[in-house]
């Protein structure tokens, strides 16, 4: 195997990666990032808490236009480029509104060559702060200019700040196949981490003074181009050292000595692509890996600014969660990385519609954000865009250039105006969906296409729920009901904690394979299921109730404890070609009805909020102190709805309406029906707000 770059150099350094770099917890078969609550890599600035509309200028520092030279650049664009730094277009986007000033600060050339550019950004900064906003700089993750970089700093070249490909070749960013001149990082080696936190994030917190770091393209190449630089093999090596003592190790792969593990290597007839249950442990841990360095560095990185100004927001852009498994693909733990960030930009194109009886949107990232704690910024145009926005993710975010006017000047004031109605307030959802790390991590293909499906099932049956991960397991008290599509994959103490919920009256819907495997993905003696009706007594053949049969499996209901069980064979899918990805088919499973029938009775219970309207009516439920904010937003473009009816489970002393197509607050009449509180509402074009009083 060569180790040569294009030069056919030799004799690479390997060094050894800082210690601190190792300083790991076990959990749930990954190594985490985690410290503890006062870490400044985990904190929320002040500034950001109640959300924010951010917008300005390009992110593209003018050496990357001229570098790049695409069809849309021209060398006289330059006096409207430089109009997005100057004092007057700055306090414009101040008067519309706009908290957060975007710009351009770092694209990967190496700080001497970017150096003007910086300077530029500086004084662009301190415009947009004696107007009163925060700025947000752009800061390349993900890109190594080398031909002004190895000039900059020529050990970059030597010592292989980069990633290179089994046959040590650079492995490249990939735009438009004319970007050869952007080798992507090596994140495992010191000396490039070093530079970048000390020459970039350092000039960008204390020369530029931003509030806001924009960490872009923040991914791996796809699984054929694992990175083979020596010292990734050595961390690569390290990593599974320290996570495993010399026993685990020998049950893990069934030898203590990992000194010679290498990366998976893949060729055209064993396919990178055809991968659809992943088994082999070291592939396992090579998926674990990846993510467990971006998450180390990313929180390495959010320490490190914040030491210099604690109230820098961080921002990375692994995209959502967009259908398909991030793990795999792009080395992307969204629960885990998320820890530190307090945004995230997604770029899929999940923009909201009805489609062939499907409501397709972002509704997913939103609810990754509100589980993490994170804002989601996305590229929003249309009212739609910013109806589902504003429901979930409870703030306006990204405005995008220039600014603001029409639709987004619509919808930035009504968030403005109504600010009351998106902070200080909680999720009300009782139903969770859950999406265990081996089981989404270790399949390609079917637990992503069950947890997608019920998903959606959900979405369009009006029912509200959250997306919640291994990192919320503490937590499953707070719901009725727990949603296991699929999940088939899960450690020991997944298992225990998911028994002791339904024991303690939880209740859970179980489908397909859930349980059947271990945290390593190895075969279970018993699955879950059968481990619960083992504990109860009761065989398959006397299970208290069997509903129907799928292709001669039984549904399966019963009771555990004081809560209550049901197992669904298969979440049925739809005819069709089935896609995952930036190009996700979305489908409702056929029998969505009956996995909506099996949430409302293991719940055991009534569901705090009824609504009754169309599939293509989204909806969203808070609660504030005494009072309750729903959220009803519209996938369809085709007309205004009417006839939709909302049934809260409490008394309620009035209810009132705001959306942005009209001018005043309305107010609802209600009806009760003993505990029950019932409204009608008239009518919904495209968002409203409904607003419940408690008595």
């Amino acid at each position: 195997m060569a180790l040569l770059d294009d030069s056919g150099r030799t004799g690479f350094k390997i060094k050894l990666i800082l210690a601190g770099f190792f300083l790991l917890f076990a959990g749930q078969g990954l190594l985490l990032a985690q410290h503890g609550p006062d870490d400044l890599a985990r904190y929320t600035p002040e500034w950001i808490r109640d959300g924010f509309a951010d917008a300005g200028a390009t992110h593209e520092p003018w050496i990357f236009q001229v570098r790049r030279n695409n069809g849309n650049f021209n060398q006289w664009q330059r006096e409207a480029y430089d109009y997005q730094t100057s004092e007057e277009f700055i306090k414009s986007l101040a008067e519309a509104g706009i908290t957060v000033y975007h710009i351009y600060c770092y694209k990967g050339f190496g700080f001497e060559a970017e150096k003007d550019h910086m300077d530029m950004a500086a004084k662009a900064a301190a415009i947009a702060h004696k107007y009163g906003m925060k700025v947000d700089t752009y800061i390349q993750w993900n890109t190594m200019a080398y031909e002004t970089f190895f000039a900059e700093v020529p050990q970059a070249q030597t010592d292989l700040w980069y990633q290179v490909d089994v046959n040590g070749k650079p492995i490249l960013l990939t735009y438009g196949y004319q970007q050869s001149f952007r080798y992507r990082p090596c994140f495992n080696h010191d000396g490039y981490m070093e530079y970048y936190k000390e020459k970039i994030i350092r000039y960008a917190v204390e020369k530029v003074k931003t509030d806001f770091i924009h960490f872009d393209n923040f991914d791996y190449n796809y699984p054929p181009e694992a990175d083979f630089n020596p010292v990734t093999i050595a961390a690569f090596r390290k990593y599974l050292e320290d996570k495993y003592t010399a026993s685990e190790r020998i049950e893990r792969f069934g030898f203590e000595n990992v000194s010679y593990v290498l990366p998976p290597m893949w060729n055209d007839p064993n396919p990178a692509e055809e991968m659809v249950e992943i088994m082999d442990p070291v592939m396992q841990e090579w998926i674990d890996f990846r993510c467990w360095t971006f998450t180390t560095r990313l929180a390495e990185c959010a320490r490190f600014a914040r030491s210099l100004n604690r109230e820098v927001a961080i921002e990375v852009n692994p995209h959502g969660l967009v259908g398909s498994n991030r793990a795999w693909e792009a080395g992307i733990n969204h629960p885990d990385l998320m820890q530190y960030t307090n945004v995230i930009w997604t770029e899929d194109n999940n923009n909201p519609r009805w489609e062939d009886g499907v409501a397709i949107g972002k509704f997913r990232h939103y609810k990754l954000g509100r589980t993490t704690h994170n804002f989601i910024m996305t590229g929003n145009h249309k009212p739609r865009d910013f109806a589902e926005n504003l429901a979930l993710n409870r703030t306006i975010g990204s405005l995008g250039r220039g600014v603001p006017e029409g639709v987004r000047k619509k919808y930035l004031d009504f968030w403005h105006n109504h600010k009351a109605l998106y902070t200080n307030m909680e999720g009300a959802e009782k139903v969770a969906v859950l999406r265990s790390y081996p089981s989404m991590a270790y399949n390609i293909l079917e637990t992503q296409v069950a947890v997608n499906m019920a998903e959606q099932a959900l979405q369009q049956r009006q029912i509200p729920f959250d997306i919640i991960f291994d990192q919320q397991s503490d937590e499953f008290g707070k719901y009725y009901v727990l949603v296991l599509a699929n999940q088939e994959s899960l450690h020991e103490d997944m298992t225990a904690k998911i028994k002791a919920y339904v024991k303690n009256g939880g209740g859970i819907v179980a489908t397909g394979n859930t349980g059947m495997y271990d945290g390593w993905r190895r075969l279970r003696k018993s699955n879950l299921l059968e481990e619960m009706l083992s504990e109860t007594g009761q065989g398959v053949s006397t299970v208290s109730e069997t509903i129907s049969t799928h292709q001669h499996k039984e549904v399966l209901a019963f009771n555990y404890g004081e809560g209550r069980v049901i197992y669904l064979p298969e979440l049925v899918i739809p005819e069709g070609e089935i896609k995952l990805g930036f190009e996700s088919e979305w489908m409702m499973p056929e029998n969505a009805n009956e996995l909506v029938s099996s949430v409302l009775w293991v719940a055991g219970r009534t569901l705090p909020l009824t609504v009754t309207a169309p599939e293509w009516i989204g909806v969203s439920h808070d609660t504030q102190e005494k009072r309750e904010v729903i959220h009803l937003f519209n996938y369809n473009d085709q007309g205004t709805v009417g006839g939709i009816t909302l049934q809260y489970n409490g008394a309620v002393k009035k209810a009132w309406a705001v959306s942005p197509d009209q001018d005043e607050i309305i107010n609802l009449p209600i009806t009760t029906e003993g505990e029950r509180t019932i409204m009608r509402v008239s009518s919904l074009m495209v968002y409203k707000i409904i607003v419940l009083e408690k008595i």
